[in-house]
């Protein structure tokens, strides 16, 4: 008769090959919403920066709100579509509430900071988003995203001391690029 009974080796072997093709799974399905989400994180960075450098007024800050106001609406018609939509896994459950956490902490803490420094908005969220991704990179176990997310974290840093509030946007169009659109583009590739 055969012995059916799982050691205790086996299973964890069956474990860590579950999460690995969770985790690939993932990766197949996750390049067009960062891609997305980039792309309006660099459209709005980009229209903010202008607009502060033409007239100088910090309100323009403002508009980072619009990224959720219009993302939100859009994202269903761009990217739903494109994307297979399997069962939610473990990988994609934890990555979703990272990316929920800085939402939230990014939206919250950037509506308080639009009426005490507004000029500190563009550099906080930046810093919440290397940690996102760094977050993301750790659970990918994708040492690009990674590596992206420390130096965007660390990097806008450094640039609040040396650069003018008005190149704030800047630090947060350089992040989009290295932390969603580029990892977006890579796992799309992969994925194919």
């Amino acid at each position: 008769m055969e012995n059916n009974e799982l050691t205790p080796e086996k299973s964890l072997q069956i474990i860590n090959e579950a999460i690995d093709k969770s985790r690939k799974d993932f990766e197949k399905n996750a390049g067009t919403p960062m891609i997305f989400w980039g792309v309006i994180v660099l459209l709005f960075s980009l229209a903010v920066w202008m607009l502060l450098i033409l007239t100088g007024k910090l309100e323009w800050n403002f508009l980072w709100f619009g990224i959720p106001v219009i993302g939100w609406p859009l994202y269903p018609l761009v990217v739903k579509g494109r994307c297979k939509n399997g069962g939610k896994s473990f990988i994609s459950r934890s990555i979703g509430q990272i990316w929920l956490a800085y939402g939230i902490f990014a939206t919250v803490l950037a509506g308080v900071f639009a009426f005490i420094a507004p000029h500190l908005t563009g550099y906080l969220t930046v810093a919440l988003l290397g940690y996102a991704a760094v977050m993301t990179g750790f659970t990918l176990k994708n040492n690009y995203i990674t590596a992206g997310g420390f130096i965007t974290g660390l990097g806008c840093t450094v640039a609040l001391f040396f650069f003018e509030k008005e190149f704030s946007p800047l630090c947060v169009t350089v992040a989009s690029i290295l932390n969603l659109i580029v990892p977006g583009i890579m796992m799309n590739r992969r994925a194919k």
